[in-house]
C-alpha cells in the first residue's frame, strides 16, 4: 500500500478533489479511469474522511491517497500472474502471454516474481518495469507471440536493473549463444512432399541456412494447405538470442514466410486473428554470474496444432469437392494435382455450378462464386416474379443474368461486357439453358453505358459484380487467393484501392439520370444491386450517394456482400423485403 499526502494550497482552493488527485500524483493515477477506480475503492480521503469524487477542496485541506497497487493492477489486468519457468536472485525466465503488450507485461512483473509484494512507495511505483528494463530474447516483441523472455528478478529503488559494481551483470549481453536457443516457426513452404521428420531443410531445398542468422533448421511437420500448398513446421536454432525478426525476414526473402499478420510474414485466410505462428519454445544459456547452464522449455502453443488440423481437414474436404467437379466433366483427378500450382478445376472441366445451374466457363470469364448468389437472391426479392427488364453489367459467363431469368419466367435481360470472348461464353450458356429468347448479350463499357444505344430500354433492375480487388496489390493477392492468377485481371482488379469500377459505373449512371429526353438506360423507379468486397460497403454507399440506399445483404460468411439502391427512394418492394428479415439502413 502506498500512502501519499498533500496539503491544499491557495491555487487549488475551490477545485474538485479528483482534479487535485490527478494533477498531484500523475505517476500513480495515470488516467481518469484510474482516478475513478481509486475513489470507488475508497482510497481517497480529505481531512481523514473518505471523499466523494465531486468534493470541493478548500485551502488547508489535507488530501490523502492510500494507493493499493495490487488492486489497481487487478482492475486492469485481472488476477493473472505470469508463468515463471526459472527464477533465482539474479534473473528470471517468464512466459509472455499471447495478446499482452509489453506495457501490460511490465505491470504484471512485480506481482509474479519473488514474493509478489506490492510496491510500497511512490518512487518504486514510478520505476515499475517498462520496455527498456525487460530483455526479450526474440528482440522485437510481437503482441500476439507467446514467448520466453528474460527479466531481472529484482528492481532497485531508482528503477535501474543493475547495481553500481563491476561484478553484477547485464542480462542481454552476457547470455551465451554457444548453448543456443530454439524457436519453432510454421511457414508456408512449397515442394517438400518427400521430406520426412527431422529432414534438414538445406538438403531439401538448397542452401537456406544463413551464417548470420540460423544455425540449424529441421522440418518436423508438413501439412497440405489449400491456400499455401504446403505449410511446414520448422525447428529453428538461431545463432543468437535476438534473431526472431531476422529469421522471419530471411524466410520471407526465400518465399517461405512465417504465417502471421505482422511484418515479414504472410497471412492465411483461415488463420485471421490468430496472431503470429512463431514462438520461442526453448532457451539454453550460461548463467551470466554463476557460469552454470540454464535450460528452459515451453510447450508448443496449441494454435500450431489447431492450424495444422484445420488446414489438413480443409484440404481433404476440397479434394472431395474437386473429385466431384472433375467427375461432372468426365475427368479424373491426377495424383500430382496441386490446387495452388495448377489451373483451377473449373477451367480444366470448362464448367461450374452456380445457383443450382451448370455454366460453361473459360479463362476469359471469372469463375462464379457462391457469394455472388446473394445478388441473385436480392434481385429475385425485388422482381417478385414480375415482367422486369434486367441489365447485367460485366456479365462474364452470363451466370448472374441467366440464373435470374431462370428463376423469373416473365423477366427479360441484357448482359454487357468489354470482352468479346466472355460474351461468346455467355451466349453459349444462354443456348445451354434455352434462354436466348429472353436474354441478349452485347459489348458495352460500364464507364459509358449511354454510348451503347441498344441499352436505352429503361431497365427495372441493374445488377453488377464489378472488379473490386485493389489493383496495386494484384501480385500479392494472386498469391493469397489460389487460382486467381488464371482468371482475367480485368474482372478482378480495379484502380483506386479497388473502388475504380464503382466510381466509373456511378458516373455513368449519374449521366443517364441527368440526361434529358425520353431515352434512358434505367427506369426512373428502377433499382441498382451491387456486389461489394468485405469492408467496402460504407465507401461504395458514399460513391452512389445520388441514389437512395435501401438495404444490404450478407453472404453465408456473414460479410456484407450486396447493396441495394433505388433511383426514386424507398419502395414498397424494399419495405416488403425488410419485413422478411433484411436490415434496412
Amino acid at each position: 500500500m502506498t500512502t501519499l499526502e498533500a496539503l491544499v494550497a491557495e491555487p487549488d482552493n475551490g477545485n474538485r478533489v479528483w482534479k487535485f488527485v490527478i494533477s498531484h500524483w500523475k505517476a500513480v493515477v495515470k488516467s481518469r479511469e484510474h482516478m475513478r477506480k481509486c475513489f470507488k475503492r475508497e482510497e481517497v480521503s480529505v481531512n481523514g474522511s473518505i471523499a466523494e469524487v465531486t468534493r470541493i477542496l478548500q485551502t488547508g485541506d489535507v488530501v490523502r491517497l492510500q494507493f493499493d497497487s495490487r488492486a489497481a493492477h487487478e482492475s486492469v489486468y485481472g488476477r493473472e500472474n505470469l508463468d515463471v519457468r526459472y527464477e533465482d536472485s539474479d534473473l528470471a525466465v517468464v512466459v509472455k502471454p499471447s495478446g499482452k503488450t509489453m506495457v501490460a507485461l511490465g505491470f504484471m512483473l512485480p506481482f509474479s516474481l519473488g514474493s509478489g509484494d506490492v510496491v510500497t512507495d511512490q518512487a518504486a511505483v514510478e520505476s515499475a518495469p517498462r520496455r527498456d528494463s525487460i530483455t526479450h530474447t526474440e528482440g522485437r516483441l510481437q503482441r500476439d507471440e507467446r514467448d520466453l523472455l528474460t527479466v531481472p528478478s529484482t528492481m532497485d529503488d531508482d528503477g535501474d536493473d543493475q547495481e553500481d559494481n563491476e561484478e553484477d551483470f547485464d542480462v542481454p549481453s552476457n547470455i551465451s549463444p554457444t548453448l543456443g536457443q530454439q524457436s519453432r516457426l510454421p511457414c508456408a513452404i512449397h515442394g517438400l512432399e518427400k521430406a520426412a521428420n527431422g529432414l534438414d531443410l538445406a538438403s531439401a531445398c538448397g542452401d537456406i541456412q544463413d551464417a548470420d542468422t540460423i544455425n540449424t533448421v529441421q522440418v518436423v511437420a508438413i501439412t497440405p494447405s489449400n491456400e499455401a500448398g504446403k505449410i511446414s513446421t520448422l525447428d529453428v536454432t538461431p545463432h543468437s538470442p535476438s534473431m526472431g525478426v531476422n529469421i522471419r525476414r530471411y524466410l520471407l526473402s526465400l518465399q517461405h514466410p512465417v504465417v502471421g499478420e505482422s511484418g515479414n510474414t504472410r497471412p492465411l485466410k483461415a488463420n485471421r486473428g490468430k496472431g503470429l505462428l512463431s514462438a520461442l519454445v526453448k532457451m539454453e544459456f550460461v548463467h551470466p554470474r554463476l557460469g552454470t547452464p540454464v535450460t528452459v522449455s515451453l510447450e508448443e502453443p496449441a494454435k500450431f496444432e489447431q492450424l495444422r488440423k484445420r488446414e489438413e481437414k480443409a484440404c481433404l474436404r476440397r479434394q472431395v469437392n474437386d473429385h466431384e467437379e472433375l467427375k461432372k466433366g468426365g475427368l479424373e483427378l491426377e495424383a500430382d494435382y496441386d490446387r495452388k500450382a495448377n489451373r483451377p478445376i473449373a477451367y480444366l472441366v470448362g464448367e461450374k455450378d452456380f445457383y443450382g445451374l451448370r455454366f460453361k466457363v473459360s479463362p476469359s470469364t471469372l469463375i462464379p462464386r457462391s457469394s455472388t448468389e446473394t445478388l441473385v437472391d436480392a434481385a429475385i426479392a425485388l422482381a417478385q416474379r414480375k415482367a422486369v427488364k434486367i441489365l447485367d453489367v460485366g456479365t462474364g459467363s452470363g451466370c448472374l443474368l441467366l440464373a435470374l431469368l431462370s428463376s423469373l419466367p416473365l423477366a427479360t435481360g441484357t448482359g454487357v461486357d468489354i470482352s468479346e470472348d466472355a460474351l461468346g461464353v455467355a451466349r453459349a450458356n444462354g443456348a445451354l439453358h434455352d434462354l436466348n429468347e429472353r436474354a441478349s448479350f452485347c459489348w458495352a463499357d460500364l464507364a459509358n453505358l449511354r454510348g451503347s444505344s441498344s441499352l436505352f430500354q429503361s431497365f427495372n433492375l441493374l445488377v453488377c459484380n464489378p472488379p473490386y480487388l485493389d489493383g496495386n496489390k494484384a501480385s500479392k493477392l494472386k498469391m493469397l487467393f489460389s487460382g486467381t492468377e488464371y482468371e482475367p485481371s480485368v474482372a478482378l482488379f480495379a484502380d483506386n484501392e479497388g473502388y475504380g469500377a464503382y466510381e466509373l459505373l456511378a458516373a455513368s449512371l449519374l449521366r443517364d439520370i441527368e440526361a434529358t429526353g425520353p431515352m434512358h438506360i434505367m427506369d426512373r423507379a428502377g433499382h441498382v444491386i451491387l456486389e461489394v468486397g468485405s469492408g467496402m460497403g460504407r465507401r461504395v454507399r458514399e460513391i452512389f450517394k445520388f441514389l437512395h440506399f435501401e438495404y444490404a445483404l450478407k453472404d453465408n460468411q456473414d460479410s456484407e456482400r450486396c447493396l441495394v439502391f433505388s433511383l426514386s427512394g424507398p419502395s414498397m418492394d424494399s419495405i416488403t423485403a425488410a419485413a422478411e428479415g433484411i436490415t434496412i439502413a
